[in-house]
């Protein structure tokens, strides 16, 4: 049985070279170690706080260090919850409570389309027809709900203001759901304008999920936030009580401080050094005779590499693993039409550049192993 994305990232937690996963694991920032040295100040200030001061300090500063300003906050339709993927969770039982099926960015990470396909049916929808704000494949399935990664997992590809105003308006004139699932919004600027007055004008409904655990390298210390439109509100708070009570103040404290650090040059720190790394990885692929980096534009925390052929990449992909590296294969990601993927590894970029230098010298190195063992394919 082919293994999911997350199983094969949990082989690589130890690793002695992890390029796997997409979560952050470079060294802190001197700023970000201040931050943790006031780990004592947080937590005492989280217990003596009201809880939903706490909240709302660290929603503002968090949507106010993405350019989300019409966040909808101070009318309290943003919810805390432990990460992303419970995000995810909540959303598909409001769907799967409604009987409404949904249309899925195609590729994207395959744990959306897991929890989503439990629940509910789920159509393949690719990133040129939502670029288009294109419905026609979302209408013909009888789905009710548009689910859309931007930036996307792993591909960059993503929505500029223009493409998301035309989708909204488009989702808003069919009854149909948006959702959008922006986890990766922090790593690309252009992705930074106001999605949420957007939505608001359009007057489409919308469930937004947000996430801070690919940001920041605190020990999987993070947050994932679910903001919703006003006639979803009551499902949302309803699915949400299944699932929670609150999140760790503690927690809120450590992201309203992360995020005042990210709009005073946090998230330009973190820009640089993942720009950096893809330039090495680019340097890298160079070297390689039949690969190449196959999303130029993309600016998130990943890179893909194309290889000639899908044995090619499995190849290297397993030499690499001997070599102790791990990264991940990309069949998953096409969670439709796995074949799609198989020519295509995907590298994490947000490490120290130490570590991604070992792991690139030995990315070459398999690469080299296995051009001999073509010869005699």
């Amino acid at each position: 049985m082919l293994k999911n994305l997350t199983e094969l990232e949990q082989r690589a937690v130890d690793a002695e070279i992890n390029l796997a996963d997409g979560h952050p694991r470079q060294r802190l920032t001197e700023q970000q170690e201040a931050v943790a040295g006031r780990f004592t100040e947080l937590f005492d200030l989280a217990r003596r706080a009201p809880f939903a001061d706490v909240e709302h300090a660290a929603h503002t500063a968090f949507f106010e260090m993405l350019g989300q300003r019409s966040a909808p906050v101070h009318s309290g339709r943003a919810f805390s919850v432990y990460s992303s993927s419970v995000a995810t969770m909540v959303v598909s039982a409001v769907l799967a409570e409604r009987g409404y099926s949904v249309g899925l960015l195609h590729p994207t990470f395959d744990n959306i389309h897991d929890l989503l396909v439990r629940v509910t049916a789920v159509t393949p929808v690719s990133e040129d027809r939502c670029a288009a704000a294109d419905l026609s494949t979302v209408l013909a399935a009888g789905a009710r709900c548009l689910f859309v990664t931007t930036p996307n997992n792993p591909t960059g590809w993503f929505l500029d203001a223009e493409r998301f105003r035309a989708l909204a308006a488009e989702c808003a004139v069919h009854g149909v759901i948006l959702c959008v699932d922006a986890s990766f919004r922090g790593f690309d600027t252009r992705a930074q304008f106001d999605h949420y007055a957007i939505l608001e004008q359009t007057g489409a409904s919308y469930l937004v999920i947000e996430d801070t655990g690919k940001l920041w390298p605190f020990a999987e210390l993070k947050l994932g936030f679910l903001a919703v439109s006003e006639d979803l509100r009551p499902a949302v708070e309803h699915a949400l009580s299944d699932v929670l009570l609150t999140v760790s103040p503690f927690v809120l404290k450590l992201v309203e401080a992360l995020s005042v650090d990210g709009r005073q040059g946090g998230l330009d720190r973190l820009h640089t050094l993942v720009a950096a790394n893809r330039e090495r990885v680019g340097k890298a692929v160079a070297q390689l005779d039949g690969v190449q980096l196959a999303d130029g534009d993309a600016r998130v925390s990943v890179s893909r590499l194309a290889f000639s052929h899908s044995r090619q990449a499995g190849a290297v992909h397993d030499a690499l693993r001997v070599l102790g590296v791990h990264v991940l294969p990309c069949a998953q990601f096409h969670w439709a039409h796995p074949d799609e993927g198989r020519h295509l590894l995907r590298l994490a970029l947000c490490r120290d550049s130490e570590s991604l230098a070992t792991g690139l010298s030995k990315l070459v190195e398999a690469h080299v192993t296995v051009q001999n063992a073509e010869k005699g394919w």
